[in-house]
């Protein structure tokens, strides 16, 4: 069983890594980091590098072109996940009914337990 956590390269996708570093540590688990957009090429993308090095696992998006957040979910049915760690941000009503959103869909479509973080205000 892994933990698993949605990464973005956001303020929100690096609360999410941070927990899911800690969560992986406190349970003993191995970590897999699931990339939801573009992963950061070496030098940038501290944070995402660091938690490779450390031995953490960067899945592989499949090039089919799945919609992220459904991809995502048969991710964590795929390698056993015991958490999903995704980060969250404030959204208007109408930006939510216009875009949809892949935390939502993600949040409802698991079938594991979803831990949702905020961006701490220093990482904005």
């Amino acid at each position: 069983m892994t933990i698993l956590v949605g990464y973005t390269t956001t303020a929100e996708g690096n609360a999410a890594l941070r927990h899911g570093l800690q969560a992986a540590e406190t349970a003993g688990k191995p970590l897999a980091i699931f990339p939801l957009g573009e992963i950061p090429e070496q030098g940038s993308g501290a944070a995402l590098h660091g938690a490779v090095e450390a031995g953490a696992t960067l899945l592989a998006r499949d090039p089919q072109g799945r919609h992220a957040a459904e991809e995502l979910l048969d991710t964590a049915v795929e390698t056993g996940a015991a958490l999903v760690v995704i980060g969250v941000r404030n959204r208007s009503r109408v930006s939510k009914v216009i875009l949809g959103s892949d935390a939502q869909s993600i949040i409802l479509g698991s079938t594991v337990p979803v831990l949702t973080v905020k961006a701490d205000s220093d990482d904005h």
